[in-house]
């Protein structure tokens, strides 16, 4: 019956998403002037949702509260399962002060449902209606955002690039449900976040020098991370004004951008060949391991064992028989033994005293056997790749991260920069069926849902930020030395200067220097044989560009697993860096 239930839902949620994907209002209530607009892609990858919200107070200073609460259906082999997410952030307004905000909401089920509320002193002030949306799209049928302006001609040539959605016959389909959608450049998010859940991104420029700031930094951080942006009939110059540009040569169509790709098509070239086979063209152009949607990996939501994405040395999961095992003699002791041995002194009213002294001292027991056999800390295990761009002082950061909290879960839960993007993936790597509450006043925290105590946490972290580490490469004689000046420890080092390699003959700590061994034989970094998701790495390593080095790294500087005092074990933090700036193609 349950199952029958799930079903039916899923059948709801789904109509919903075809018909829609949010709303664009704007109401008036007790001195608040507030338009949300929640309009996006109907289906979608995982990432986040954006929903823009313009609020202005007309009234005396205030602290309002925007609440949005959501359903999930998960579809797995084990059939549907059903979610939640409550996502809140307060807002302090001065008297005549005007707020723009963009609350990324994370997805990644099947299908969603969000409906969001004003409050105030904990009263309900309006609430808006219900969002309803695909989440779970595989990468290549995600949505793409069209970023058109109405009274443009770029509009008249984007009118026909939208895909649309396959009918089951393959026949016509309405234009309801067309599977990108277009959007006026005012409208886009201005938090890089909510364009994670796209497949691409395409705009011309009249359209772009339309954007604020935020919202250009916004596209250009999420190009960063992996995206696809087309830049249409555009010029890279007008992208980076005034900042060192990623393509030098006219001719060339396209160039790399930190982990993303930038292109650069004629609107006539996109029309005659079309946004579909446009975008299988890029998808051929890099790693699908490090783009956006972060769902091209090919191992995205591979869980290795005993549900988790990396195993964690010493941690074997819940002693289950163990745990088991002391709750049968819990039972037997507190109920039959108990009550035979008072019966046998004839003492049975001794009952109300020695059932809870058992029971007091079973939990001590059980909570010395916790303590004992894992402590209170959180052990964990990351696998992390950055990319370091030293003439720009940027970083781009990949990870995949497993947590394990033993005794309790973290007070505060996990917490990130607001600008990070975070994927809960889950114990079956498809995300966490538990009620998540995110708190984005202040950061990015998940007060409950991410973490539990004695289960497997899996992450997935995506982050770009400015970056003043750097490794100096200097010429003295007919060697090369470096210094140090990532703030970590080196563990293994390979520079490739022309055709000639450089290695490390032994790790180099935090501000330390050292000189290089030249054309060594055996000056590939290797990756650990058991360590999962190396595959990611094997290519990088064996064709490594020109004018890159490829670090191992003690720990990351670049990478944040969410909770304090975490036991890292067996981690694997790669790296690498341009001392002369990214290549156009790489």
């Amino acid at each position: 019956m349950k199952s029958r239930v799930f079903v039916f839902l899923l059948c709801v949620l789904a109509a919903a998403a075809g018909r829609a994907a949010g709303e664009l209002r704007s109401v008036d209530i007790e001195s608040l002037k507030i338009t949300i607009d929640s309009d996006w892609g109907s289906r979608t990858a995982p990432g986040y949702l954006p929903v823009r919200f313009d609020v202005t107070n007309l009234g005396e200073a205030r602290v309002i509260e925007i609440v949005g609460q959501g359903t999930r259906v998960f579809r797995s082999s084990r059939g549907f399962q059903q979610g939640g997410i409550t996502v809140r952030q307060a807002l302090r307004l001065a008297r005549g002060e005007r707020l723009r905000i963009t609350m990324p909401v994370p997805i990644a089920a099947a299908n969603e449902n969000i409906r969001f509320e004003i409050r105030e002193d904990g009263k309900t002030l309006e609430r808006f209606n219900y969002t309803g949306f695909q989440s779970g799209t595989p990468a290549a049928n995600a949505s793409a955002l069209i970023v058109a302006d109405s009274f443009s001609a770029f509009s008249l040539a984007a009118a026909a690039w939208p895909r649309t959605i396959a009918g089951p016959s393959g026949g016509y389909v309405p234009a309801a449900r067309l599977l990108d959608f277009v959007l006026e450049p005012s409208r886009l998010p201005a938090n890089w976040l909510g364009f994670t859940s796209l497949r691409a991104v395409v705009i011309g420029p009249k359209e772009w020098e339309q954007l604020s700031e935020p919202q250009k930094e916004a596209v250009l951080t999420w190009t960063a991370c992996g995206g696809d942006l087309f830049f249409v009939d555009g010029d890279m110059t007008a992208l980076f004004p005034g900042k060192p540009v990623p393509i030098a040569d006219a001719d060339l169509a396209v160039a790399a951008y930190f982990f993303g790709r930038i292109h650069l098509p004629s609107s006539g070239a996109l029309t005659a060949k079309g946004l579909a086979k446009t975008l299988l063209d890029a998808a051929l152009l890099q790693d699908a391991n490090w783009g956006l949607p972060a769902n091209r990996a090919a191992d995205w939501g591979t869980i290795a064992a005993r549900g988790f994405r990396l195993p964690i040395p010493g941690v074997e999961g819940v002693p289950a028989r163990a745990y088991l095992s002391i709750l049968i003699v819990f039972t037997l002791l507190i109920g039959p033994v108990n009550y035979w041995i008072l019966w046998r002194k004839r003492r049975q009213v001794l009952l109300v005293l020695t059932t809870p002294v058992i029971s007091a001292g079973f939990i001590m027991l059980l909570g010395g056997y916790v303590l004992a056999g894992e402590g209170l800390g959180v052990r964990g295990r990351a696998i992390t790749f950055t990319m370091l761009d030293q003439v720009r002082k940027q970083a781009v950061t990949r990870a995949s991260t497993s947590l394990y909290a033993a005794g309790m879960a973290p007070a505060g839960g996990l917490g990130y920069a607001r600008d990070v993007a975070v994927y809960a993936i889950g114990p079956d790597g498809t995300g966490t069926r538990d009620q998540q509450t995110l708190d984005l006043t202040d950061a990015q925290r998940y007060t409950s849902g991410a973490i539990q105590a004695r289960s497997p946490t899996n992450l997935e972290q995506i982050a770009f930020r400015p970056a003043r580490e750097r490794l100096s490469f200097n010429r003295e004689g007919a060697g090369l030395a470096v210094v140090n000046g990532l703030d970590v420890n080196i563990t293994a080092l390979v520079y490739k200067d022309g055709d000639t390699v450089y290695s490390l003959a032994r790790p180099l700590p935090a501000g330390g220097r050292a000189m290089l061994i030249a054309g060594a034989a055996d000056a590939r970094i290797e990756v650990p044989r058991d360590l999962p998701l190396a595959a990611r790495f094997a290519y990088l390593i064996a064709h490594q560009p020109r004018g890159s080095y490829l670090a191992v790294l003690e720990r990351s500087p670049f990478w944040d697993a969410g909770v304090s005092g975490v036991a890292e074990r067996s981690s694997f933090h790669f790296m690498i860096g341009w001392p002369d700036g990214q290549p156009v193609q790489q």
